[in-house]
């Protein structure tokens, strides 16, 4: 393959991004496409994003409980540290011709920029665009659906709870972060969603995905492979970079 490509994955927390990133990469993989998989914060590990990764997330996410939580301009400025450092690092693998994979992405910053207390400042917002790095080609943005509920004031709001509930059992390496999140509540996540389609869904770049609480990992990846599958066939001059089109089933 000579053609890059660039896909970046966004969404509020609990929606299992990161496992629908992961498989895509392996699918693309499996399909011929050299692949470059990164991730915002970076984890540490070669390919996954800045080095500077685990001390960006400890900074932001893993404090709140010792009491030397860091003030919300400088955690934005750790994550933007982080990100300059994953742009100079998957431009090269771009220019090669790969395919790059982004778990979160600049979009990130001004999606989640409300949710702060104070909210992220407009010089720090404009820093984020001065280094936002190459545009992806595709951003799937994973939307989380919920049931109907009636506030009792004439309005209505969907449900989506249940991903922060989800996101807030992650175990492992994970255990904890949601704790250190300045969003760890249900009006946050809504306020992020919301921030999310407004930013995104009207740009050409941009794959809705919808995920309901009873969405298996699989349906969610055929439905996403089903959208990069459909956005790769309108794009004539990436026909070297089309994922292949062989059965949805055989995607694993």
């Amino acid at each position: 393959m000579t053609t890059s490509l660039f896909i970046t994955f966004e969404g509020c927390d609990g929606l299992g991004k990161s496992r629908q990133v992961a498989k895509l990469a392996n699918v693309l993989e499996s399909r011929g496409h050299r692949v470059h998989f990164t991730k915002e914060p970076g984890t540490g590990k070669t390919g996954y994003g800045s080095p500077l990764g685990p001390s960006v997330r400890e900074a932001v996410f893993h404090l709140e409980g010792s009491g030397r939580t860091l003030p919300a301009g400088a955690q934005q400025l750790y994550l933007l540290v982080d990100h300059i450092d994953n742009v100079s690092r998957l431009k090269p693998h771009l220019q090669a011709g790969k395919t790059v994979v982004c778990d979160r992405y600049s979009d990130s910053a001004f999606a989640y920029a409300a949710v702060y207390d104070p909210p992220t400042s407009l010089s720090i917002l404009d820093l984020w665009r001065q280094y936002r790095g190459p545009m992806p080609d595709i951003t799937v943005l994973l939307v989380a659906k919920g049931k109907l509920v009636h506030d009792g004031a004439g309005g209505a709001y969907e449900d989506i709870g249940w991903a922060l509930d989800r996101a807030r059992k992650r175990l492992g390496t994970e255990a904890g972060k949601q704790g250190g999140k300045a969003w760890n509540d249900y009006r946050a996540q809504r306020l992020v969603q919301r921030a999310y389609l407004s930013l995104l869904a009207d740009e050409p770049r941009t794959l809705l995905v919808p995920v309901s609480e009873s969405d298996t990992e699989s349906l969610v990846h055929q439905q996403v492979m089903a959208a990069i599958e459909g956005w790769l066939m309108k794009q004539p001059a990436r026909c070297a970079a089309r994922v292949s089109t062989e059965p949805l089933t055989a995607a694993r």
